[in-house]
């Protein structure tokens, strides 16, 4: 008697062993090359500078992540659960600190005021903070307006405190936003290079990247990002474990979730708003002042823009193969996820895509150098296409794909596993069955995250500067350089054009969220 193979299952195994190489190749190659580093200068390095890098580095990340928090969480759970005047407004106000990227900001706040409440650790910090707020409001609001509203209530019938219900009854639903948040503002806080060597605070990529540049040895800098990538890994296990096993525990069907927003008492409505103007104000009010003020001084004005129209069309390729590139990426991943809330396996495997996130993008960008460098397999395989932009396009979709992945995950988690027996048993083909299924859902949060990639791709900097080919060059790149001679006002235009390519994004965002749940209402 024979046994039948189970091609689908072997198909799938055999795609998640293809997908385990992008979403964990950089760091397992980095802990393999970090044997062959001298002794020297790491022990030089953490005997002296390392203790008080470290320190700082996570007091750094402490610190912007309880602003990124209280600046993101509270507007986006009012907005889920609330009714109030002027609602519609608030995720608008509140994705406009994406147009500014935390080295611009710096650079801005430096030449524009002499204060040092502006300098040091706590304005790093706070403008982080600010800068990630936007992804907490973001993940906050896709996650709130699933929140089962019969829960709170049964609760508050049971006699239950509001602050009891919030611990024992929706802190457990809030635990995925929160992991995910959490992974996202320490990622770009300690992934961040240019903002904080423009402040000159001493943080462990800073650290890494003068040690890199001193010792001219790649492998010892990977020896160095050891201390950075184990960390990771276990961000990233508590995160796929609150992202897949809390879910399954505390699941939340379509018709649980529907939201009933009761109207928020006028008080609370006036501290509301007043969060929200403060966000906005110093992440993107202040700033944007300070650019348009620049666009109107002599140096401004010298300014030779000769090379700005093909800056554009950098930014604007490179964007697009990074969003091209991260699509293909959910489309194979899709293909062997299923619907509905579980914890399996295939659940668990595009949660190990955030070690890309996670990595600070010194590390992510040093990886991709070892592995493409003369004589490599990486560099036979790429021929020609290492000396163009697919390096930087590849290392940021990696990098990125996480923002794609988090709303894709909510709407197939969202995608009842019954839509799909009716799609099949009314006769459809298994991949028209899966589209009639998830489309609804995955359309909308495919474009979301689609244009959350190509932001952050057209703000980029420190990928592309590591890894630009010869003649390579973008409005971040122009920016940066002229943000350290201290000439904000001459990479003003950059600035602006930068935010005029992200527009559109921005209004697909706003678009998008202003829709989510409106449909509870009807």
């Amino acid at each position: 008697m024979t046994r039948s193979v189970d091609w689908r299952g072997a198909a799938a195994l055999l795609l998640f062993l293809l997908l385990l190489l992008p979403a964990l190749g950089p760091s397992s190659y980095l802990l393999a090359q970090a044997g062959q580093a001298p002794a020297g200068w790491w022990s030089h390095f953490v005997t002296s500078s390392l203790p008080a890098q470290a320190l700082t580095t996570l007091l750094l990340a402490a610190e912007a992540l309880t602003v990124a928090l209280l600046a993101g969480a509270p507007p986006a759970l009012a907005v889920a659960r609330r009714q109030f005047a002027g609602r519609w407004l608030v995720a608008p106000l509140m994705l406009l600190p994406l147009f500014f990227a935390p080295y611009v900001t710096v650079g801005l706040w430096t030449t524009g005021f002499a204060s040092g409440a502006f300098e040091g650790r706590r304005a790093l910090a706070l403008q982080q903070g600010l800068a990630c707020a936007p992804y907490v409001f973001l993940i906050f609001r896709i996650a709130a307006a699933r929140l089962p509203s019969s829960l709170g209530e049964l609760a508050a019938a049971l006699g239950k405190t509001p602050w009891q219900r919030f611990v024992q009854v929706h802190l457990p639903l809030l635990a995925a936003p929160l992991a995910a948040s959490s992974l996202v503002v320490l990622a770009i806080t300690l992934g961040d290079y240019a903002a904080a060597d423009r402040l000159g605070v001493a943080t462990l990529a800073v650290g890494i990247h003068q040690l890199w540049l001193a010792s001219q040895s790649p492998a010892l800098a990977a020896q160095l990002c050891v201390l950075l990538i184990v960390p990771v890994l276990a961000m990233v296990a508590l995160a796929t474990w609150a992202g897949t096993r809390l879910l399954v525990q505390n699941p939340a069907n379509a018709a649980a979730s529907q939201v009933r927003r009761r109207r928020l008492k006028p008080m609370a409505a006036s501290g509301l708003w007043l969060l929200v103007a403060v966000v906005v104000g110093l992440g993107f009010a202040l700033p944007q002042g300070l650019v348009l003020r620049s666009m109107q001084t002599a140096a401004a004005a010298r300014t030779r823009w000769d090379s700005l129209g093909a800056d554009t069309m950098h930014a604007l390729g490179t964007a697009a193969l990074t969003a091209t590139l991260t699509l293909l990426l959910a489309l194979a991943l899709l293909s062997m996820l299923r619907s509905g809330a579980r914890a399996g396996w295939r659940e668990r495997l595009p949660w190990a895509f955030l070690a890309n996130l996670a990595l600070p993008t010194l590390v992510l960008a040093l990886a991709f150098l070892m592995m493409s460098a003369d004589g490599t397999l990486g560099a036979r395989m790429l021929g020609e296409w290492r000396d163009s932009r697919l390096l930087i396009s590849v290392a940021e979709a990696l990098r990125f794909f996480p923002l794609l992945m988090l709303p894709l995950l909510d709407a197939l988690r969202r995608t009842p596993p019954e839509a799909l027996l009716l799609a099949r048993a009314l006769g459809d083909p298994p991949w028209r069955a899966a589209w009639r299924a998830f489309a609804g859902h995955g359309l909308p949060a495919l474009g979301l995250g689609l244009a959350l990639v190509a932001m952050e791709s057209l703000k980029s900097l420190d990928l592309a500067l590591t890894l630009q080919p010869f003649g390579y060059s973008a409005p971040p790149l122009k920016i940066y350089a002229f943000s350290r001679e201290q000439m904000m006002d001459r990479a003003a235009p950059w600035v602006l054009i930068t935010q005029a390519l992200m527009l559109p994004c921005w209004l697909l965002l706003s678009t998008r969220l202003q829709r989510m749940g409106e449909h509870a209402q009807a």
